[in-house]
């Protein structure tokens, strides 16, 4: 099914660079992510942005390499689902922040439809 290995490798990397510089962004402003987090009512916000960071730079750094694509575009993807319902739950914002709400819903939910299309599709070998 896979037509343009170049293409497909260069897609890959493109999705994954959002999770990278995200994670590397939740390293330098830790403090600022754990009071967000713990703001919007995520339950252990210390414990929780560590483990985001591992899913989203550690992850991320696994599909630029392709290394076991499959199961980390999964991991990745269920993650996303998880930030998204808790982050972005547009039907709960002021009506002056409902539009931006939903507009980061939209764009995670398409993300997650890459990241399984990318599970899908993968024919990296695990290195």
């Amino acid at each position: 099914m896979q037509t343009s290995p170049n293409l497909y490798r260069i897609g890959r990397v493109l999705l994954a660079s959002l999770f990278v510089i995200s994670g590397i962004l939740k390293i330098t402003a830790f403090s600022g992510v754990v009071g967000y987090m713990t703001s919007i009512g995520v339950p252990f916000a210390a414990l929780a942005v560590p483990a985001t960071i591992v899913v989203e730079l550690g992850g991320g750094l696994a599909l630029m390499a392709g290394w076991n694509v499959r199961p980390i575009a999964i991991i990745v993807a269920l993650f996303t689902v998880v930030a998204t319902l808790t982050a972005h739950r547009f039907w709960e914002a002021d009506p002056a922040n409902a539009q931006n709400q939903l507009n980061n819903f939209l764009k995670n939910i398409s993300i997650i439809g890459a990241l399984l299309m990318l599970a899908a599709t993968s024919t990296e070998s695990k290195k």
